[in-house]
């Protein structure tokens, strides 16, 4: 967040004002950030941000573009199964716990708004669309439908882990390792 010293180059401005939402979806979520605080927050007055972005939807929608963008950026490795449990879900750290807050609060503004649920799943396409090109070339033999289903169950388990965050005993145990390694196995064969 920055607010005394004002960038002056326009693309810093639009990214001063998306850090500021990101910081209040963070905090209070995307429904509750209102024009005023995000102004304030990033160090320019609600006017400014206007002329930047049309509505408050078009922040969130360049701040899902990143978040999207990123785990674009993370998918090869996302979808290698090698330690896959422990490289994704053993220890939080800040930006663990931002992905985690970022990924529910999407999801639940989408279930509220429209515009967001339509974003939101432009992203989820985009993503999936990345995810079968990955598995279809690492196993050529597969169907699109085939690699999709397999990746949604990848989604489903990950989305459930993420949920449960908190609920989970870390570091995970011998049978949960055992468990996870025999589904994975499921989802991302050695060969096909």
């Amino acid at each position: 967040m920055r607010t005394n010293k004002l960038p002056y180059d326009s693309a810093q401005r639009k990214q001063c004002i998306i850090d500021a939402m990101e910081q209040h979806a963070l905090t209070k979520g995307f429904h509750k950030a209102s024009m005023s605080e995000i102004a304030k927050s990033a160090g320019l007055s609600v006017g400014q941000i206007y002329r930047y972005f049309a509505h408050k939807d078009d922040i969130i929608r360049e701040l899902v573009e990143q978040f999207t963008q990123k785990r674009l950026h993370f998918m090869a490795s996302f979808l290698d199964k090698k330690d896959w449990l422990d490289r994704h879900f053993s220890e939080e750290n800040q930006e663990t716990h931002n992905m985690r807050i970022m990924h529910a609060e999407i999801q639940a503004e989408a279930t509220r708004n429209p515009v967001i649920a339509e974003i939101h799943i432009e992203s989820h396409s985009r993503l999936q669309n990345r995810a079968v090109g990955i598995l279809q070339s690492r196993y050529p033999t597969i169907t699109k439908s085939e690699a999709i289903a397999r990746i949604e169950m990848l989604v489903t388990l990950t989305e459930g882990l993420l949920v449960r965050w908190d609920f989970q005993t870390r570091p995970f145990n011998e049978e949960m390792q055992q468990i996870y390694r025999q589904t994975l196995d499921i989802i991302l064969p050695d060969n096909i």
